[in-house]
């Protein structure tokens, strides 16, 4: 197999390595909400065997914090009970974020 052909080839197979590695090490959702001084949604995710933390930031136009919730001083994040995560995932998430500054003014 010559240089291109192998290249092409591992080109083909990482979306499908990427793929089989989310199945392998799923994200599981911890918390979901708006941070503290933040008017985007933000969502934190766990990865149990790799011991990964990812954050997903919905920043779109019309979906900021509503007027309605106050003021953005506040947070407003929540644990998600329903994707599997654990009360000792739902602290250490809490402990990433209060480490960042997101639930303190």
């Amino acid at each position: 197999m010559n240089k291109i052909n192998t290249i092409q080839a591992f080109t083909l197979l990482n979306p499908l390595v990427s793929r089989v590695l989310a199945i392998a090490d799923p994200k599981i959702e911890v918390l979901s909400g708006y941070p503290a001084n933040c008017s985007a949604w933000l969502t934190v995710y766990y990865q149990r065997k790799s011991d990964r933390w990812s954050y997903e930031w919905y920043d779109r136009a019309g979906y900021r914090r509503p007027m309605s919730l106050g003021s953005t001083i506040v947070c407003l994040m929540r644990e998600v009970s329903d994707r599997g995560a654990s009360r000792q995932e739902h602290l250490k998430a809490r402990q990433v974020l209060a480490k960042l500054g997101f639930f303190e003014a």
